[in-house]
């Protein structure tokens, strides 16, 4: 077995993770006027923020962008520059990360299955959860893996993923409970589905994994298939 970066125990849940959930940062209407964003960005700490039309959200506005307007100007005329990047209320706490460093911004909006704004997510609230653990700069996609206590092993994890031509770069136990231990594992594969197939082979159940799983895709496929028949 290779050598991994130390495991940190981040001990957290998916509920604990949307304890993080910040609701005291505005959020702003399509007519309101340059000079009140302008105010919300003086003092340097955000990005971006969400505009919206009513309860509708339309996009997240860059502070880069509102500086060539002049203040008694309405936010219409800039709904071009508005960058469309949001997550659902739900959404696994990798996902989030992920938006976030692929948006460049330093929060993201948390919208309900109805598309109202819940609140936002800050990006060093998510980096806090990490401490001093080098995991978020390892090279890697993330897997959240799970299992019971009596099932799990670190070192299976690890073996399973090498013998498919995996490498991994790092680990985070994320829960460890009478119930369920959670590990993140940073993964560096062109085989990932593989992978988790052999990982569900020995009963690890995928909490979360950053390419399109076949392995539910073909239970959706099966689902579609016999409710078309039942349909018949």
């Amino acid at each position: 077995m290779s050598q991994i970066s130390v495991i940190c125990n981040m001990n957290f849940s998916q509920v604990a993770f949307q304890e993080l959930l910040n609701q005291s940062i505005p959020v702003f209407r399509i007519d309101d006027r340059v000079e009140e964003v302008k105010e919300f960005f003086e003092d340097g700490r955000f990005s971006h923020v969400a505009i919206y039309d009513d309860q509708r959200f339309l996009g997240n506005l860059s502070s880069y962008a509102l500086y060539p307007l002049e203040n008694d100007e309405s936010l219409y005329s800039l709904i071009d520059e508005l960058q469309s990047f949001w997550v659902g209320e739900t959404a696994h706490w990798v996902s989030v990360f992920d938006q976030l460093l692929k948006s460049g911004a330093d929060l993201i909006p948390v919208l309900d299955h109805s598309g109202m704004h819940k609140g936002y997510y800050l990006l060093e609230d998510i980096e806090g959860m990490f401490g001093q653990s080098t995991f978020v700069q390892e090279a890697g996609e993330v897997l959240i893996i799970s299992s019971n206590p009596s099932n799990f092993s670190v070192s299976t994890i690890v073996q399973l993923i090498e013998m498919n031509q995996g490498g991994v770069g790092g680990l985070l136990m994320t829960t460890s409970n009478e119930l369920v231990k959670e590990v993140a594992v940073k993964v560096n594969s062109e085989n990932f589905t593989q992978i988790l197939s052999e990982l569900r082979r020995y009963d690890y159940h995928i909490d979360y994994a950053p390419v399109n799983d076949l392995y539910f895709e073909q239970l959706k496929e099966r689902s579609d298939y016999l409710t078309n028949y039942l349909d018949l």
